[in-house]
């Protein structure tokens, strides 16, 4: 027949996406072709592979523009953090943040200072881009200060970011994992609570280490003092200026959508920059846009707070379209259903489930370039597995946070990691290392996957209700 669609074999899959890892690594590494425009390009490598399986470039394409709707909260969240960011700088916010921070947080006690303080703001607002585009941001100039290697700050930040993003009831990860795992977001909550916890302690042990090993008593008090004469003079320093994001927290906690939260903090920064620091009211609205711009008489803060604006995020906002566009299209054409078949055979008890899991999340984010993607194809391909063990999807959406959503920053031209080093200027080899939190979490959920503990597995009787239910 004319329209017929075959189901791809195991090794025509595996082709397939070699085809399109191998694109990627000639562009990006060897023509140096921008990663934004090789993941668009990407799109044409499947459409040959999908032809020969049956599927018109029309199909394909409905599958993509499916795919990037599913994702389309979290491309409008990067965009408004951006503008977020440039708001909150020139109405001064992060400045105001930075200054406080120099004068009261010791370098011993800085790395956990930093980690529980992110893990609170992230905790609070449900969103991990937002606090490190504020209070990462923050951190990072009290941290340079204070002569603590930026990377080491990263880690900090980074690790705290994520662990409050993934417990947060307002988080749109926290949300997502459980609602494609078939699952409430409490129970889903107080499932990763096992795990995360004593990772959570295990990350701060090693930061109260490092901060006793590298953060001195006798660091540099000229530049701290240049610091904070620098902002003082350019900056009204005070309560007025955290206003902003004093409201954006409220609005968080009393359940407002993110977007609409992080918006308001934006319009609202626009107004204390205009009425209270004095800026004109076209220079503040160009922040918006283009990020905040000015001389603070110092180089370390004039590359510190110089940044923001919905355009730093257009180059991020473009990876995730194209990455949930051909996930969506590699979905559809049956490719990735294939390789998950594959995997489905060699699996022979819940660690090897777990693990596998693990290891669709972290592919799913190398080829989607994106957290959201890699939530919604994990959840969707291993979700009939996890009935097939008879395991509760409470299992299954902790691992997807467990991977997908501590995983996305680890992978270098994942949008998270883009972020992250946009947001926190370093690069990807200074912070990895020290990304504790999102190392160590799925180790120990790997670790009680194989032992049973915390393993949430159905019991006969409810199985049989469960029948009962299905069959009324």
């Amino acid at each position: 027949m004319k329209n017929e669609k075959i189901m791809p074999s195991a090794k025509y899959a595996f082709l397939a996406l070699g085809a399109i890892v191998l694109f990627m690594i000639v562009g990006i590494n060897f023509l140096k072709v921008r990663i934004e425009v090789m993941m668009f390009l990407s799109w044409l490598i499947i459409v040959p592979f999908a032809k020969k399986l049956g599927y018109s470039f029309s199909e394909l394409e409905l599958a993509a523009y499916d795919m990037v709707r599913k994702g389309m909260q979290a491309i409008s969240i990067i965009l408004a953090v951006g503008m977020l960011v440039g708001a909150w700088i020139s109405a001064g916010t992060v400045p105001t943040l930075i200054y406080y921070g120099l004068k009261v947080i010791t370098p011993r006690f800085f790395l956990v200072t930093a980690l529980i303080l992110c893990s609170l703001v992230s905790l609070a607002t449900g969103t991990s881009w937002g606090t490190m585009g504020t209070c990462g941001i923050a951190m990072m100039g009290i941290g340079a200060g204070l002569g603590i290697p930026a990377g080491m700050t990263a880690g900090a930040v980074i690790s705290g970011a994520y662990f409050g993003d993934k417990l947060s009831p307002l988080s749109d990860s926290t949300n997502l994992a459980p609602a494609v795992s078939g699952t409430d977001v409490i129970t889903h909550i107080k499932h990763m609570l096992y795990v995360t916890v004593p990772s959570y302690i295990i990350t701060f042990i090693i930061f109260l280490f490092l901060g006793f090993r590298y953060g001195s008593d006798t660091a540099d008090l000229s530049m701290i003092k240049e610091i904070l004469n620098s902002l003082d003079g350019l900056y009204n320093i005070g309560i007025i200026s955290l206003a902003p994001a004093i409201l954006v927290i409220i609005l968080l906690i009393r359940g407002q959508s993110p977007v609409t939260s992080i918006l308001i903090g934006s319009a609202t920064g626009f107004v204390v920059a205009t009425l209270y620091q004095g800026f004109e009211p076209a220079y503040a609205a160009q922040a918006l846009y283009t990020g905040f711009s000015g001389d603070f008489g110092s180089e370390f803060l004039n590359k510190l707070l110089n940044r923001g604006g919905l355009l730093s995020m257009a180059n991020i906002a473009s990876i995730m379209v194209s990455g949930l566009g051909l996930g969506g299209m590699l979905r559809h054409c049956g490719i990735l259903q294939s390789i998950l078949d594959v995997m489905a055979k060699k699996i022979k008890s819940v660690g090897g489930l777990v693990g596998s899991t693990m290891l669709v999340a972290y592919l799913a984010n190398m080829i989607g370039g994106s957290m959201s993607f890699a939530a919604v194809m994990t959840g969707t391909l291993m979700s009939p597995l996890y009935e097939k063990w008879k395991l509760k999807p409470e299992n299954l959406s902790r691992t997807i946070e467990d991977s997908s959503t501590l995983g996305a920053p680890l992978i270098p031209w994942n949008s998270n990691a883009l972020f992250a080093m946009s947001m926190l200027q370093v690069s990807y080899g200074q912070y990895v290392g020290f990304a504790f939190f999102n190392f160590i979490d799925p180790v120990i959920a790997l670790i009680f996957a194989y032992i049973g503990f915390s393993i949430k597995k159905y019991t006969d009787d409810e199985l049989k209700d469960s029948s009962k239910a299905e069959l009324a």
